[in-house]
């Protein structure tokens, strides 16, 4: 279970809970006039929330590239697969060409 303690009392005590929250694997939660304003925390913990805030990310990113496929190909189911290529390479062309304009790339020649 976290401790509580107050903004001074961690000033004071800081490298003892800072071993606390490394032996304990819990938390400490730092409060200013009774309100919460920071958590010390073990850095494994605090290395599992840096994953599990970049496998959220991914999923969220997953889940968005999924719902516009979906919505891609509602719009497209007209296409046929001739069509969805010729129109996939002339994105691919212009894009190209914007970046080469642009100079973000440049054009290798044989």
């Amino acid at each position: 279970m976290p401790r509580r303690i107050s903004s001074t009392e961690a000033s004071a005590k800081l490298a003892s809970l800072v071993r606390w929250t490394h032996e304990s694997d819990d938390e400490v939660i730092i409060e200013s006039h009774g309100v919460p304003r920071a958590v010390l925390l073990s850095y494994q913990a605090y290395d599992d929330l840096l994953r599990w805030r970049e496998n959220a990310r991914r999923e969220n990113a997953l889940a968005e590239l999924r719902t516009l496929r979906r919505r891609v190909r509602e719009r497209n189911a007209d296409l046929d697969t001739p069509q969805a290529a010729e129109l996939a390479d002339r994105a691919a062309r212009e894009t190209v060409e914007e970046m080469i304009a642009d100079g973000s790339i440049t054009r290798q020649e044989d």
